[in-house]
């Protein structure tokens, strides 16, 4: 006598495609997130560099950082050359300026206080060049030292922790940011711009690694650090940033 083979009802074919999609839904946001700290410990590797060759810059130039001047207050490819193409010598890979969670949202992908595609544009910089981190604004501007008065006065420009920054470990250098760093708002939600004045956009999505960023600091570490943290840090002056508007009033 021949048997015939039982296949699925419908029933049956139903609930186990119930059960996959319900272990489908527990298992890609784990997935996801596994993906996302991968990126987080890469952008980490990626400041860690940074930091090692702007402090073999400060080295070089007399222990002072780079300086220069917010992008509109003088876009000249020629003579406002950027933090990014001052230290890029130190590291010669144009691609640790990149976050690879960087979601390209603002400019065209790049932070645009530092004049990215204008550089582009004049040939100065590779055209796959992308700028994921924020540097300190307070150090960038501090050529403004002794014009501003709002600027504490007594700063050589560039000048490093040894003649006016005692407290690098708690000093912000570079971060994931939607633009300079002069603001926790930048740094906590790095993946969209205006944010502080935007309450709708300070969600996790908009931040650039589970919820936060990371911080790399003058001393040479780099911690991650959620997104309302950063603003309370910057706030509180956790995170010392000295005076003037770019500032938080704190060393």
């Amino acid at each position: 006598m021949i048997r015939r083979s039982r296949g699925f009802t419908l029933i049956e074919l139903l609930v186990v495609i119930a059960i996959i999609a319900i272990l489908a839904a527990i298992l890609f946001p784990v997935f996801a997130r596994a993906r996302e700290k991968a990126r987080q410990a890469s952008c980490q590797s990626n400041l860690k560099q940074l930091i090692l060759a702007t402090l073999m810059y400060a080295t070089d130039y007399d222990q002072r950082y780079p300086v220069g001047r917010t992008w509109c207050n003088q876009n000249d490819v020629n003579r406002n050359y950027q933090y990014y193409q001052l230290v890029q010598p130190y590291v010669k890979n144009w691609q640790l300026f990149a976050c690879p969670s960087s979601t390209r949202q603002c400019a065209n992908g790049s932070i645009p206080h530092h004049g990215v595609n204008d550089m582009i544009n004049a040939g100065k910089i590779p055209n796959t060049f992308q700028l994921s981190y924020g540097y300190s604004e307070n150090l960038w501007n501090s050529w403004r030292a002794g014009v501003d008065a709002g600027f504490c006065g007594a700063l050589t420009a560039g000048r490093s922790q040894e003649s006016g920054r005692p407290t690098p470990a708690s000093f912000v250098l570079f971060a994931d940011a939607a633009g300079l760093v002069n603001s926790g708002w930048r740094i906590g939600w790095a993946n969209e711009c205006g944010v502080g004045c935007n309450a709708p956009r300070q969600i996790d999505a908009n931040t650039r690694h589970n919820g936060g960023s990371n911080v790399a600091f003058l001393d040479g570490h780099v911690k991650f650090t959620a997104a309302r943290q950063c603003v309370t840090n910057w706030d509180t002056g956790q995170w010392t940033q000295g005076c003037g508007w770019w500032g938080n009033g704190r060393w």
